[in-house]
């Protein structure tokens, strides 16, 4: 008999039951179909077991775990270098609510620029020659409130808004620490925002009624006072002209009797004179 006619040959597969003897089920195969039914059973098999190591757990790799701590520690490095910018600017805008609150000088602020390189400064000793020409210049300039006024050039050239409509009835005078202008205004007028910015203080102080705060680019600060009600919450974002409060009906405190708005000009801790850069009618 050849081999072709040997794997082509048929042969009878039953199933039989034992206690009739009778036959249940029965087929007719060849070698080479029962060939192929093994190789097709084994193939399946090693698919599905292929797939099975696939989604079971990966065995431990030192290179996976030298780049997950390399990851963790990036990650740590860049969380401290963003809290360290964080408490710069914290300090910074506590120092903006210590001066309008009155709670500290303005002299004795240093600007945020100071205050980022204080670590490397305090690294470096100064010598005796040095802290005494520091004690000097500190002692000369403690009192000499019209240097604090000086403006910077560049903030000449910003068009600021007036805060609201009226004539100044009141001006800047640091000497007597009015450190703003008292604008007479119609009682509910409108207060704007004179640039953009972010609110950074609206509440009430019973020396100044009504108070909203608005910090902008540059670390320009504006300030309004005596208003009726406060239209922005702390944390507003607000534009240029944006009603944020109304003045009041009648202002209590102050140089300036009867219904107006106090406003102020701070620029790097230090109070401006407004009437130099807006024009008031």
């Amino acid at each position: 008999m050849s081999l072709l006619r040997r794997l082509t040959y048929r042969y009878r597969v039953s199933v039989v039951n034992e206690d009739e003897q009778k036959e249940v089920m029965g087929t007719r195969v060849s070698r080479i179909h029962l060939g192929l039914a093994i190789l097709l059973t084994g193939f399946l098999g090693a698919l599905a077991g292929n797939m099975i190591s696939k989604r079971s757990p990966q065995p431990y790799s030192v290179d996976s775990d030298y780049k997950l701590r390399q990851t963790v520690i990036d990650e740590a490095l860049r969380v401290d270098s963003l809290m360290e910018v964080i408490e710069i600017r914290n300090r910074y805008i506590a120092n903006i609510q210590d001066i309008i609150a009155g709670r500290i000088s303005p002299d004795t602020v240093m600007p945020i620029d100071s205050v980022s390189l204080q670590k490397s400064v305090s690294l470096m000793e100064p010598s005796s020659r040095e802290e005494e020409f520091v004690r000097q210049f500190e002692e000369a300039e403690r009192y000499n409130i019209t240097s604090q006024s000086v403006p910077m050039q560049d903030i000449r050239s910003l068009s600021l808004f007036r805060p609201t409509q009226g004539l100044v009835a009141s001006g800047f005078n640091p000497l007597e620490s009015h450190f703003g202008v008292d604008i007479a205004a119609i009682p509910n007028q409108s207060v704007v925002s004179v640039l953009d910015g972010t609110v950074l203080i609206s509440s009430f102080t019973a020396e100044s009624g009504y108070t909203i705060c608005v910090v902008h680019p540059g670390e320009l600060v504006s300030v309004y006072r005596h208003c009726e009600s406060l239209l922005k919450k702390s944390g507003d974002k607000v534009r240029q002209g944006d009603v944020i409060a109304l003045v009041g009906r009648n202002a209590d405190g102050g140089e300036t009797p009867g219904s107006h708005l106090h406003f102020e000009l701070w620029y790097q801790g230090q109070p401006l004179d407004p009437e130099k850069y807006i024009l008031f009618q």
